[in-house]
């Protein structure tokens, strides 16, 4: 199976104006072009928002509030695909049920328009293969395998036993969370003919770019989606393909706006840009807490949802932070001043 970036949809001959209406900064006369997707349906190059998942006060998925979700990040333009049952969506604390249920409800609300991933990570109680098999069943376009539970695991030997175990659960293509992995043992999981992207997450500039000009030697069409989310400018300017980041499911429109002028070479634009998303990146990835529960708490003072229960050990986020988030909501343009 080949992947392909594809044509270039429009011609690429857009003012600045185009992105300054993407960043909520001007009009814009046209929509920006992203390229064309690849054979599984999942574009190489765009935007993937990571969905949370909303829990109602019994701490049971609100299937309402997550078809709404879903429904919503579809409807933004750019947005290329959608990942679910990731730890955005708090994964470790949902049953293999529940993981299915989420795929089912993210395919059923957008799957038609916008391809989902299903993001995939093991437990002591259910392995690669089922939840693999499980999206598959459910509709999903691709899979994407987490990073490995055991420093163990990231060895190459282990590494790609752990990627075949995938390969034989489901045909689906599948994506590689980068965590763990050295630039050597990441470049062997890519020779596969079944990657097709990788969510480079090493934490480190130096690192993502050392991995994205080793993946690129294959000569492979294999996407690059930066999730590092304190820094994507940079990450974008370097030649990442596009973002796979929770805060998607707050901020998408402000990454594609982001995305798509660095890849149209508009510096200035990316940087009013990249100006809306510094105060939201502080604030939620800032140390001690869990970023994905300030998210969660963000998209209910937007209006966006009606709740932002997170299940143990994680806790609601403290008021002291709230009026912190707040104030970065109203910093970024994302709530009325």
């Amino acid at each position: 199976m080949t992947y392909s970036r594809g044509p270039i949809l429009m011609n690429l001959s857009f003012t600045r104006r185009v992105f300054l209406q993407a960043a909520g900064l001007g009009v814009a006369t046209r929509a920006c072009p992203v390229l064309a997707g690849a054979s599984n349906r999942v574009p190489l190059k765009g935007v993937v928002p990571a969905a949370l998942t909303p829990f109602d006060a019994d701490l049971q998925i609100s299937r309402p509030e997550f078809r709404r979700h879903i429904e919503a990040l579809v409807a933004v333009r750019g947005v290329t695909a959608i990942m679910v049952n990731g730890a955005a969506g708090q994964d470790a604390a949902l049953s293999r049920d529940e993981r299915r249920l989420l795929v089912a409800e993210a395919v059923a609300a957008g799957g038609s328009r916008t391809p989902i991933i299903a993001a995939l990570r093991e437990t002591k109680d259910f392995g690669l293969e089922e939840l693999a098999h499980d999206a598959e069943i459910e509709g999903a376009s691709a899979v994407l395998v987490m990073p490995p539970p055991e420093k163990g695991d990231a060895e190459k030997e282990r590494a790609q036993a752990r990627l075949n175990r995938v390969f034989e659960a489901t045909d689906l293509p599948a994506a590689i969370y980068q965590t763990a992995y050295s630039t050597e043992t990441l470049t062997k999981l890519v020779e596969s003919q079944r990657v097709f992207a990788v969510k480079e997450g090493s934490g480190d500039p130096a690192a993502f770019e050392r991995n994205m000009r080793s993946i690129r030697a294959l000569g492979r069409e294999v996407a690059i989606w930066s999730t590092n989310s304190r820094w994507l400018l940079a990450d974008l300017a370097v030649g990442a393909d596009g973002v796979l980041s929770g805060m998607g499911s707050v901020a998408a429109d402000l990454h594609v706006a982001l995305a798509e002028a660095v890849w149209h070479s508009d510096l200035v634009t990316a940087r009013q840009v990249n100006d809306r998303l510094f105060p939201l990146t502080q604030v939620f990835y800032r140390p001690g807490g869990d970023p994905h529960t300030r998210m969660k708490h963000a998209l209910k003072q937007i209006g966006r949802w009606k709740t932002d229960a997170v299940r143990p050990p994680l806790q609601p986020v403290a008021d002291g932070e709230c009026a912190a988030i707040d104030r970065a909501l109203r910093e970024s343009g994302l709530a009325r001043t």
